[in-house]
């Protein structure tokens, strides 16, 4: 088992939405609204690595309505293609709203037109890679929870990694961190798993 710990800067709100083209943009993937939650577009360098069993914690950035904190968990249950997750999971598939889904291709495995564009550059490899989260395992967190345990964020971040740095950017970074088995746990535990 390993993991992975990363800010997922463009996702700034951990509201259920559905959006209008062009209009308060909301990052969805992860996609934690409808079950199984899942993870599909950010980060195609975790996604290749990561494996059944391993989780992924993300982070919201600095500076939002939320302070910075654990906002969800995905404990990975499956990996597979996006050409596969568009089959399997209709109600993730991105059409006519924005955002509405984090399944990038279309019926065909082409770039779907409703992601605008906004990661056809990167599209042959992000379609490779889709996590599917145990249901049971992963956790999307309440609005409530995050403000209640964000002043203890950066202390249990430098307990985990044995550092003295004084934010949470510092210790996590631009690229996101690698988490061992323990790592894991203690989050896990920490968070009230």
């Amino acid at each position: 088992m390993q993991g992975r710990i990363y800010i997922s800067s463009a996702f700034t709100n951990i509201k259920n939405v559905k959006c209008k083209p062009n209009k308060d943009w909301l990052d969805n993937d992860p996609h934690f609204w409808d079950n199984p939650p899942t993870w599909g577009i950010c980060r195609t360098d975790f996604r290749k690595m990561l494996d059944k069993d391993d989780y992924i914690f993300f982070v919201l950035p600095k500076n939002i309505e939320l302070p910075q904190m654990i906002y969800g968990y995905i404990k990975i249950i499956e990996k597979i293609s996006h050409v596969e997750a568009f089959k399997r999971f209709p109600n993730k598939r991105m059409k006519n709203g924005n955002p509405n889904g984090n399944i990038i291709t279309d019926e065909f495995g082409n770039y779907n037109k409703y992601d605008l564009g906004a990661h056809k550059k990167r599209f042959e490899n992000i379609k490779q890679y889709y996590l599917v989260g145990d249901i049971t395992e992963s956790k999307f967190i309440k609005a409530k929870k995050i403000k209640n345990f964000a002043s203890e964020f950066l202390p249990i971040l430098k307990k985990i990694f044995d550092t003295n740095s004084n934010t949470i950017f510092q210790i996590i970074g631009r690229k996101g961190r690698k988490l061992n088995q323990l790592q894991i746990h203690t989050l896990l535990k920490w968070l009230g798993k």
